[in-house]
């Protein structure tokens, strides 16, 4: 039995951060857990303030979900408050709360299938993460499956997406300080600290990027974005270049290390001032 109750307390959770969209969050992210068999006692939800708490609670499935927390208004903030609310060291796969489905590219199906046997899959990536030392993991950024690739994940400097990652807690080192391109930042961040981040390229995450109603959407503006993308770009010269080319007109950002003698570590990280908008 002690076993067993040791086996769990290191076991990893789910933590879904939400804003003003409890029936978003109850008829995709929790209702795709559910049908992946996840157990509603791993699942953490985390909302704004007490009134966002009671519409939650009467909007949301009993049994479908196990905690909800009250935290604070912001991504950033948000994406803080959980990594200091989990002890250093645990388990954390973060999903938004729009996530309709996972695609994986397999045989037999030329855009890629439904993704099966999440939880063992989610549980490899937590055992590839303690064992390479490279504790944020994540997924193909989009659902196109000409560029989406079979093979083993990437373990050098690759964006990965805020919608759904892994991360073995690092402690509040991992303090983001922008709303939009946070994401980035993070990938950044661990990258520097861990020398690599790890993304399936043959699995992706189904989203409405951009385009629900609430959440980031209720405070985001095209002029904050692309304050946040030079902010990037100047806070790491060496490792970000701004990226003006996407037909959705959003100001992105390009990912690769330029360092011409690579450092990692807290010492490397702490080399940077962190982009503030």
């Amino acid at each position: 039995m002690g076993q067993t109750r040791k086996q769990r307390s290191t076991d990893w959770i789910v933590a879904i951060p939400s804003y003003k969209r409890p029936e978003t969050l109850r008829d995709k992210t929790l209702a795709l857990l559910h049908s992946y068999k996840v157990p509603a006692q791993k699942i953490h939800v985390f909302v704004a303030d007490k009134e966002q708490e009671k519409l939650y609670k009467d909007t949301l499935k009993s049994g479908t979900y196990g905690h909800i927390h009250v935290g604070v208004p912001g991504m950033a903030a948000i994406r803080n408050y959980i990594t200091e609310f989990f002890p250093k060291g645990k388990m954390i796969l973060n999903m938004d709360d729009d996530i309709k489905d996972f695609i994986q590219l397999r045989a037999g199906f030329k855009r890629g299938g439904p993704l099966t046997g999440f939880s063992q899959k989610i549980a490899s990536a937590f055992a590839l993460a303690k064992k390479t030392g490279f504790r944020l993991f994540g997924f193909y950024p989009v659902v196109n499956a000409f560029f989406m690739k079979e093979g083993p994940p990437t373990e050098d400097l690759r964006y990965i997406i805020g919608s759904v990652w892994g991360i073995i807690n690092p402690g509040k080192i991992l303090t983001v300080t922008i709303d939009d391109k946070e994401d980035y930042l993070r990938s950044i961040m661990m990258y520097l600290l861990d020398g690599g981040v790890i993304r399936y390229t043959n699995i992706a995450p189904v989203s409405a990027y951009y385009t629900e109603p609430g959440g980031m959407q209720e405070t985001r503006t095209m002029k904050r974005i692309e304050a946040s993308a030079k902010a990037m770009v100047k806070a790491f010269p060496d490792l970000v270049t701004l990226n003006l080319t996407k037909k959705s007109g959003i100001p992105e950002v390009r990912l690769r290390d330029k360092r011409e003698t690579p450092e990692f570590g807290e010492a490397a990280l702490k080399k940077y001032t962190m982009p503030q908008v």
